[in-house]
C-alpha cells in the first residue's frame, strides 16, 4: 500500500484546474502539508500552494519561526504580477479583493524518531489516526461544534500587518505504531468523518478516481457532504515509499449549467454592474459559503438565546429571594421593638454604647509583638511588589523545590516565608 492523494473539485467549479485545495509531500523526508484556499479571497489557490510548499521545504514547529516563514511567502505573493480580467468592471473587483489579501487554512506534519509525529494546524482541516483496533484519534477537533467554532485563517495582509500570532495555531505531538494509518483531510471531508467515523474505512479502500468520484457524489447527493473541494492524504505508516495520485483525468469536468445572458436595465446601479459582470460560478460559491455561515450562526444564536433566558430567570429568582429575606428582616426588627416602652429602648442603646467603649479600650490595651508588626510590614511591602504573574512563577519554582504551595498567583505570608527559605 502506498501514500494516496485523493482530490476532487466541487461541482460548481466544473474543472479540476479551479480547485483551491493544495498539498505538498516529501515522502523521503516524511513531511506532509495541505492548505485550503478560501473561495472568497483573491487567488487563494496560489497562496495555499505557496504555504504548503514552503512548509515542506522548511518544516518549522516553532510558531514564531513559522509565521516569519509565511510572511516571506506573503511578500512574495504580494509582489507577484497577476493578470487581471480584460473587463474593466471585473478587473476592478479583482483589485478590490487583492487589497484584502488571500486567505487559506494550513495543516502540516512531520514524522519524528521514536514513533512520534509532530503536527501543526491553523484553520478547519483535521487529522485522523486509525490504529489496528479501529480506534480513531483526532486532532485538533474531535467534534463538529469545535470545528465550526474555528475562526483562525492565514491571510496575507494580516501576516504583513503582524496580526497573525501563536493563538492562530494548534500544535501536538502524537505517538503512532507502524500498523497505524493517518488521514489528513480538508474541512468538508473532516465534517463528514466527524459525523461518521465509518467513512474512514470506506475512504481508505478507494483505489482509483472513479471510486472516489462515486464516493463524493453519493455523499453530496445525500446532503451529508458539503459541496466543496475535497482533499485527503492517506498515509499508511508502514509503507510510505510511493505516492499514488487519485485525481480527475484531464478530460474530466462536471456538467456546466447554461448561463443566461444578462441584460442591464436602464436604471443603472452599482449592484447591476456587480451582478452582470461577476462570474456566475463565483456567485454560487459565495452563496454556498453564506448558507454554511448562516447555519453556524443560527446554532450559535440559539445557544446564546437559551443562555440569556436562563440568566434572566436566575436574576429574577435572586431578586425575589433578596426581597423576601429583606422583608422578613424588617418585619422581625419591627416586632422586636416595643413602642410602648421608650425607656427600655434607650436603656438598650446605652448598654450597647458602654459595651462598645469597653471593647475599644480592650483593643487599645492589647499590643501585638514587634516581630509580628515587622513581618506584616515586610510582607505587605513584598506582596505589593509581587504581581500575579511573578507570584505564579515563584510558586512553580517552590513546587519544584519540594514546597507544598498552590500555583494560584496569590502571594501570601506563607508563600513569602517559603520563598525566603528557598533563596537561602
Amino acid at each position: 500500500m502506498s501514500i494516496k492523494v485523493l482530490q476532487l473539485h466541487k461541482r460548481s467549479s466544473y474543472k479540476f484546474k479551479h480547485i483551491q485545495d493544495k498539498f505538498a509531500i516529501s515522502s523521503d523526508r516524511k513531511i506532509f502539508a495541505i492548505a485550503d484556499g478560501t473561495t472568497q479571497s483573491f487567488n487563494s489557490e496560489i497562496w495555499a500552494e505557496m504555504i504548503a510548499k514552503s512548509f515542506v521545504s522548511n518544516p518549522l514547529f516553532n510558531v514564531n519561526e513559522l509565521i516569519s516563514l509565511f510572511i516571506n511567502s506573503a511578500n512574495q505573493f504580494k509582489n507577484t504580477p497577476f493578470d487581471y480580467s480584460s473587463n474593466p468592471a471585473k478587473a476592478s473587483l479583482e483589485k478590490a479583493k487583492q487589497n484584502q489579501g488571500s486567505t487559506s487554512t494550513f495543516a502540516g506534519l512531520k514524522f519524528l524518531g521514536n514513533n512520534k509525529i509532530e503536527i501543526i494546524f491553523c484553520g478547519d482541516s483535521n487529522l485522523f489516526l486509525i490504529n489496528s483496533d479501529k480506534e480513531v484519534i483526532t486532532f485538533p477537533y474531535s467534534d463538529l461544534d469545535s470545528l465550526d467554532a474555528n475562526n483562525s485563517f492565514i491571510n496575507t495582509e494580516k501576516l504583513l500587518q503582524s496580526k497573525v500570532d501563536e493563538t492562530f495555531f494548534k500544535i501536538q505531538t502524537l505517538e503512532y505504531k507502524l500498523t497505524d494509518t493517518i488521514v489528513l483531510a480538508t474541512d468538508a471531508l473532516s465534517r463528514l468523518i466527524l459525523k461518521k467515523h465509518t467513512v474512514l474505512e470506506e475512504l481508505i479502500r478507494i483505489d482509483n478516481f472513479d471510486e472516489f468520484n462515486e464516493f463524493c457524489l453519493k455523499y453530496w447527493n445525500n446532503k451529508e457532504l458539503m459541496e466543496d473541494d475535497i482533499t485527503a492524504l492517506i498515509i499508511p505508516i508502514n509503507s510510505m515509499t510511493e505516492v499514488k495520485f487519485i485525481q480527475p483525468p484531464d478530460d474530466f469536468s462536471f456538467p456546466m449549467e447554461k448561463e443566461k445572458e444578462f441584460i442591464p436595465s436602464t436604471s443603472f446601479t452599482e449592484n447591476n454592474l456587480t451582478v452582470s459582470e461577476m462570474n456566475l460560478n463565483e456567485i454560487k460559491n459565495h452563496n454556498n459559503l453564506m448558507v454554511q455561515e448562516l447555519s453556524i450562526l443560527k446554532k450559535k444564536l440559539g445557544l446564546h438565546e437559551l443562555l440569556l433566558m436562563l440568566t434572566i430567570s436566575l436574576l429574577l429568582l435572586i431578586l425575589f429571594f433578596l426581597y423576601y429575606v429583606n422583608h422578613n428582616n424588617v418585619r422581625n426588627d419591627i416586632f422586636k421593638l416595643n413602642p410602648k416602652s421608650e425607656v427600655a429602648v434607650l436603656e438598650n442603646y446605652r448598654k450597647t454604647i458602654v459595651d462598645l467603649r469597653a471593647e475599644i479600650q480592650t483593643l487599645k490595651s492589647s499590643k501585638k509583638p514587634e516581630n509580628s508588626k515587622t513581618e506584616n510590614i515586610e510582607f505587605s511591602k513584598s506582596s505589593k511588589s509581587v504581581t500575579e504573574e511573578e507570584a505564579r512563577k515563584r510558586q512553580k519554582k517552590l513546587i519544584k523545590a519540594g514546597y507544598k504551595v498552590k500555583v494560584d498567583g496569590v502571594w501570601g505570608a506563607e508563600s513569602e516565608k517559603y520563598w525566603k527559605e528557598y533563596q537561602k
